[in-house]
């Protein structure tokens, strides 16, 4: 937990006394600080994107975070944060106002996405990251994402928006409005008052799956349902829910009861409705372009045919806008996957490898972090290999690259001699030494143990231990 114990003050002017943001990781900052990724969510996810050991339960990207993954553990530190004004443990409508004691309830702030991509770099600062190497971002994230390179250029080496947009429109913030209506039209909403009270259960279970309509796509819905009936339902009659599809929404809608903050619904839509790139241009009408202009590192923008909450055409004009802007560095993907919406959570096949592409391919890349991990194994090799005597080091050289074999390729013997033992060999000797001991291209241990002496001589310092 990120505890900031000073006022936040709002792009609109009004302050909270205190800030909190809660973040989970996963992976290790390396010496630089400079392997970061920042993991930027969607409105109702916590900061639980991925299992660890303080939490093995699945995470909502459970399938992108880890060793070998689109967000490669091995090579990067990953940062996910819940939302300001979310209610799993980041400040909020829910949170208590540390000046009264009482939950903020109605009285907590309207604030912006811009807002909200404020407090996590905040949350960097703390850290001591001055720059991450990618900001990475889907649905309300991957309006972060976007916001996040304009914001802050100098602080971002990379980002990826998938299913966003770079300024809101008349369709999804009508969705959200239904939505929001569900809520406060639940007489227990209490104008956003209702902590000591019922919650107001049949607004957000409405709301939810208001929401999820929006999410899936009406193709996937007919290839899954289609007008199957329920189980257990055998004829329709009455107005009870009679179809699957019925069903699942009702099912949708039940697993929010309790589980997420009608509040943090409200006020996170309201940010999302307002959000928008746009700054005045020269002759101050607002501009998009001159909004992103900033925005000059590699992008990815991903989008999704399907998408009826953010449709793909969104995702086609934050790539056109950089690319008009002057950034030579934008990859635009759009993808078939019938998922709709929530594709990012549901297709890692085919979103997975393009993050992680991006990700790790120069400029900008990955490259000097694989060349730091393989220094330091270089450096533990050597000091091993001085630790012990030659023969043993031999042993273990032929061991590893053999992995149970009984034959290992002679040039890689050849060349992991010369790196374990790198500052201490002649390596044009140790190439005389395989070219005349070494005849075939493979080598048994009893082969290269036999090369044992010559390779002595090989060496810089004449001193064996």
């Amino acid at each position: 937990m990120f505890h900031r114990k000073a006022p936040f003050t709002f792009r609109n002017g009004e302050q909270i006394p205190e800030l909190q943001i809660a973040y989970e990781t996963w992976g290790h900052l390396n010496a630089k600080r400079d392997n970061a990724i920042l993991l930027q969510c969607g409105m109702s996810a916590s900061s639980h994107a991925a299992a660890h050991a303080r939490n093995p339960a699945p995470g909502w990207w459970e399938d992108y975070i880890g060793p070998g993954r689109p967000l490669d553990t091995n090579l990067f530190f990953v940062i996910c944060t819940n939302n300001l004004g979310g209610c799993y443990g980041s400040s909020g409508p829910s949170s208590f106002n540390s000046v009264t004691g009482e939950r903020f309830g109605s009285r907590f702030p309207r604030f912006e996405v811009q807002d909200q991509v404020a407090a996590q770099f905040l949350l960097l600062e703390h850290l001591g990251i001055s720059k991450v190497h990618a900001c990475v971002g889907s649905s309300l994230g991957g309006m972060q994402s976007v916001c996040s390179a304009a914001m802050f250029p100098d602080r971002v080496g990379k980002f990826v928006s998938i299913s966003a947009c770079a300024k809101s429109f008349p369709g999804s913030m009508a969705f959200r409005h239904a939505q929001r209506q569900a809520i406060m039209s639940d007489p227990h909403w209490k104008g956003g008052d209702y902590y000591d009270g019922p919650l107001p259960a049949n607004g957000l279970r409405l709301a939810r799956q208001l929401g999820t309509i929006t999410y899936r796509s009406g193709l996937e819905w007919q290839q899954r349902f289609g007008q199957s009936l329920a189980k257990g339902v055998t004829k329709r009659e009455g107005l009870k829910n009679e179809f699957m599809i019925e069903s699942y929404l009702a099912h949708q809608g039940e697993k929010w009861v309790n589980a997420y903050d009608p509040n943090s619904l409200l006020w996170i839509s309201k940010a999302m409705d307002g959000f928008s790139m746009e700054k005045p241009d020269k002759d101050g009408k607002l501009s998009l372009l001159d909004g992103l202009k900033p925005a000059m590192m590699p992008a990815l923008v991903i989008g999704v045919q399907h998408d009826v909450l953010f449709p793909v055409w969104q995702q086609k004009e934050i790539a056109d806008t950089l690319r008009q802007a002057g950034n030579k560095r934008v990859v635009y993907y759009e993808l078939d996957s019938v998922y709709g919406h929530d594709s990012f959570l549901l297709d890692a096949v085919a979103i997975g490898p393009a993050v992680k592409g991006h990700l790790e391919q120069e400029p900008e890349g990955a490259r000097h972090l694989w060349e730091d991990l393989a220094a330091s194994a270089m450096g533990f090799l050597q000091a091993s290999a001085q630790r012990g005597n030659q023969a043993d080091s031999m042993r273990d050289i032929f061991r590893a690259l053999g992995q149970g074999e009984k034959e290992v390729e002679r040039d890689r013997l050849k060349s992991m001699v010369k790196l374990v033992w790198s500052g201490r060999v002649n390596e044009a000797a140790v190439d005389k030494a395989f070219d005349a001991m070494a005849k075939e291209p493979l080598m048994q241990i009893e082969e290269f143990m036999a090369m044992r002496q010559v390779l002595a001589e090989a060496m810089s310092d004449p001193y064996l231990p």
